[in-house]
């Protein structure tokens, strides 16, 4: 008698799988910390200027501050003559009215003197070379520009980041100038990785056992659950036991996020699914309409002193894994986390080759990305076996066949997820 497991497969399609998940997306607590710990972080307020910015007209050029209406025709033969009544530079002030056809020498980001509408260049000028002074002006060009008005940036008050952004260099530089030292973020979610099986040997074992399979999932799913802006606790591997596999989810039980790797199917020795009933596993859904990595499974583990914690069991195939990573649990930990921007950047590239593709289930080829005579491209990494990891490691993004859709011919146009980081049109090689 065979110990297959028998279970009814959901067979959900992507766009019902997905927000089935985000639905279950509850925020996590916020907490306090310094603009300058705060790279990378979720912002968990709006942010208000505490003053003015820029709070005084100011000059864009070093140059001289006078008033337009004196400029006249100002021509290499035919000058404009100002008296020079001072110099004004950045951090100070001139307290004095500027009258008719007078000048202040001023540098830039120092106040506009009162009455002054322009500032011309020092290049326009002869740098009060004529006469100590006095100023000559032999272009008109910068009439009424080069001034930098009160408030342009901002007014006090004004909300200059949203709630729910990404904290990067520019980000912190307006939290800077609007005079903000501390802020209040979201938390990081926290995210238990378990792998299984006996056939796993983990990184750095010393019997480098040739009929083992080096256990690389769970360094997957942990650095790419860092990339997402999580903490990730990597729980080791559990054998195909289930009490061992009971003890190893015991030990992630304050985690708010529960992933498990392989026994996500029917075989034999996939016993996730026994662990987690025992402790009152409430399954949302088992199986989607995508490949790789249709057995997904997703729910919620009780739990007596706080909030269920959300599982996700994912295939132990590595592709599989990254794919389901990428389309349910990367999105899910950003929209956790408070991010309002929980979706990778999508391109649209032509395809290199013909491709086939099951017609009953969205697709996810592993592809590279090349620029073609300044058109981007794309094609397969490869051979697209879930159990490959090679791909992995070539792969630029993720292009999405959708359901319905079984051929799709060269020079057809697909969507491709980005799933590099910080990568631009120019990264990509040129194809000849």
């Amino acid at each position: 008698m065979t110990q297959f497991e028998e279970r009814i497969a959901d067979w959900l399609p992507l766009d019902e799988a997905e927000r089935r998940v985000l639905d279950q997306a509850l925020t996590v607590e916020v907490e306090p910390i310094s603009v300058d710990s705060a790279l990378g972080r979720i912002l968990a307020q709006d942010v208000h200027a505490l003053s003015t910015l820029p709070p005084l007209n100011n000059s864009a050029m070093d140059g001289y501050a006078i008033r337009s209406e004196d400029l006249g025709k100002a021509t290499d033969t035919d000058p404009s003559v100002f008296d020079v009544l001072g110099v004004v530079h950045a951090g100070g002030s001139f307290d004095n009215q500027i009258g008719m056809n007078q000048a202040v020498r001023i540098m830039t980001g120092a106040p506009v003197p009162n009455g002054a509408d322009t500032v011309v260049r020092v290049e326009d000028t002869d740098r009060e070379s004529r006469k100590p002074g006095e100023i000559a002006i032999f272009s008109d060009r910068d009439r009424r520009k080069h001034i930098r008005a009160a408030g342009e940036d901002w007014m006090k008050g004004a909300v200059v980041l949203k709630s729910g952004q990404s904290l990067g260099p520019g980000q912190i530089t307006v939290l800077a100038a609007a005079r903000k030292n501390s802020i209040r973020v979201f938390k990081k979610p926290r995210v238990a990785v378990l792998s299984s099986g006996n056939e796993l040997e983990p990184l750095g074992s010393s019997s480098l056992d040739p009929e083992k399979i080096p256990e690389s999932n769970s360094h997957l799913i942990c650095t790419s659950v860092m990339a997402a802006g999580g903490i990730p606790h990597n729980l080791g591997i559990a054998k195909d036991d289930v009490e061992d596999i009971k003890l190893h989810i015991a030990k992630g039980k304050d985690a708010d996020i529960l992933v498990t790797i392989g026994g996500a199917s029917m075989g034999e020795g996939d016993l996730f699914k026994e662990s987690l009933d025992q402790s009152g596993f409430n399954l949302d859904f088992w199986r989607t309409r995508i490949r790789p990595g249709s057995p997904f499974s997703f729910g919620r583990l009780p739990r007596d002193d706080r909030e269920h914690q959300i599982v996700f069991g994912l295939p132990g195939n590595p592709s599989s894994a990254m794919v389901t990573f990428e389309v349910f649990i990367r999105p899910f930990i950003l929209a956790m986390g408070g991010s309002s921007r929980i979706y990778r950047p999508i391109v649209t590239a032509t395809s290199n080759q013909d491709l086939k593709s099951p017609k009953n289930l969205t697709e996810f080829p592993r592809v590279k990305l090349a620029n073609r005579n300044g058109k981007l491209t794309f094609s397969p990494t490869g051979p697209q076996g879930s159990g490959l990891v090679g791909s992995l490691g070539l792969a630029d993004g993720l292009a999405v066949i959708p359901e319905g859709i079984d051929k799709v011919t060269k020079g057809s146009f697909l969507n491709i997820i980005l799933i590099r980081d910080a990568v631009g049109f120019n990264d990509w090689p040129k194809d000849s």
